[in-house]
């Protein structure tokens, strides 16, 4: 039997956090959760996740991807998958789109987007295919 796939939920939101964990054990996976960049960040560093279920807002408006940049400079979590979730695209049109070049004209550090508010068979099916890419080029050596 494989090993149960590790997901690491970072969000701020406690009744989202709790609704994916919700959603994904119902699948058998392991959730933990971290509810900003630091305490995420630091679940990683404890235990290297086989998923990452990340919010783009939290203490700052892009306090997600500040996280998913620094983890993709790290060699040790570079492979690690990204699932992103947010409300950005709404944000981004009440802002102006302007305001968040700094963060639009890298390299997208994130595997997959997920809007909120979250559907659980996207959320699945995204979750699954993130893991499958997972298996077939993580344990190869």
């Amino acid at each position: 039997m494989a090993t149960i796939p590790d997901i690491l939920i970072i969000d701020d939101d406690r009744d989202l956090v709790n609704s994916v964990r919700i959603i994904l054990e119902s699948r058998n996976y392991h959730v933990r959760a971290a509810y900003n960049g630091q305490e995420g960040y630091c679940s990683i560093e404890e235990k290297i996740p086989d998923l990452i279920i990340l919010d783009v807002m939290m203490t700052t408006d892009t306090e997600g991807f500040d996280l998913a940049y620094k983890l993709r400079r790290n060699p040790k979590y570079v492979n690690i998958p990204i699932l992103m979730v947010t409300g950005f695209t709404q944000r981004m049109a009440e802002l102006g789109p302007e305001n968040f070049q700094h963060i639009l004209s890298e390299d997208w550090p994130v595997s997959q987007f997920l809007e909120k508010p979250i559907d659980p068979e996207q959320l699945l099916a995204a979750a699954e295919a993130l893991l499958m890419g997972e298996a077939s080029h993580g344990h190869h050596q």
